[in-house]
C-alpha cells in the first residue's frame, strides 16, 4: 500500500516545494506547529472528504474546489508558452461543462444518491489530476470526442441557425426603434423626457442654492 502511494506522495512533495502564496503559509504553519507540510495538507484533505460526506454546504464546497483550482491553473496555462497545458485544461472544462449540464437535468435523481457531493468531487478531482491519462482525457477521448465528431455538422447547423435568428431579431428591434424615434410619438416622448430632465436639474440646483443660503445665515 505504501509503495503504491509513494509516487503520489513524491508529486505532492514536489508541489509543496514550489514557491507561492500557499506554500509560504504552509511553511509558516509547519514552523509554528512542528507538523510537516505534507501532513497538514493530508489532514486538510481528510477534513474536506469528511465534510463532503456528511457536512452542510458540501455541494458548495465541491463546486469551489473543482472550479477555483482549475480556473487558476487555466490562467497559468494561458500565460505559459507551452501548449500542452492549454489542451489539458480545455479538455477539463469541456468535461466539466458537460457534467454540469447532465447534472442539471438529473438533479432529482442524483439527490437521492448517498454521499453524492463526495463522489462528484472525487470524479472531478480525477478529471483534473496532473497525469497524462486523467479522467477528463479518458472521458473526452472515449465518449465526448466520438459523439461530437459524429454530430459536428448538425451542431454547427443548429448554432448557425440560432445565431442567424438572434441577429435577425436584433436588426428588427433596431429598425423598429429607429422608426419609432423618427415618428411623431417618438419625438414627443423624447421632448417630454428632455423637459422632465431639465426640470429635475433645475429643482436640484434650486435646492442646493437654498441649502447654501441657509448655511451662510447660520454662520
Amino acid at each position: 500500500m505504501t509503495a503504491a502511494l509513494a509516487p503520489y506522495m513524491e508529486k505532492l512533495d514536489a508541489v509543496l516545494a514550489e514557491k507561492n502564496v500557499l506554500t509560504e503559509h504552509l511553511n509558516m504553519a509547519e514552523e509554528k506547529t512542528g507538523v510537516s507540510k505534507r501532513n497538514i495538507v493530508l489532514g486538510a484533505l481528510g477534513f474536506v472528504v469528511v465534510w463532503l460526506a456528511i457536512g452542510i454546504g458540501s455541494s458548495l464546497l465541491c463546486n469551489v474546489v473543482c472550479f477555483l483550482y482549475p480556473a487558476y491553473k487555466s490562467f497559468k496555462a494561458v500565460e505559459s508558452p507551452q501548449g500542452d497545458d492549454d489542451t489539458q485544461w480545455l479538455t477539463y472544462w469541456i468535461v466539466y461543462s458537460t457534467f454540469n449540464i447532465l447534472e442539471y437535468f438529473t438533479d432529482l435523481i442524483l439527490f437521492w444518491i448517498p454521499f453524492y457531493s463526495l463522489l462528484k468531487c472525487l470524479f472531478l478531482v480525477w478529471c483534473m489530476w496532473p497525469i497524462s491519462n486523467n479522467g477528463a482525457t479518458l472521458v473526452y477521448q472515449k465518449i465526448l470526442r466520438p459523439f461530437l465528431l459524429k454530430n459536428e455538422s448538425k451542431i454547427d447547423e443548429r448554432l448557425n441557425k440560432v445565431t442567424g435568428d438572434v441577429s435577425k431579431y436584433v436588426e428588427d428591434a433596431k429598425r423598429e426603434a429607429s422608426t419609432f424615434s423618427d415618428s411623431a410619438a417618438g419625438q414627443m416622448l423624447s421632448s417630454t423626457a428632455q423637459v422632465a430632465a431639465e426640470n429635475a436639474t433645475q429643482q436640484i440646483n434650486e435646492a442646493l442654492n437654498d441649502f447654501e443660503t441657509d448655511k451662510d445665515k447660520d454662520l
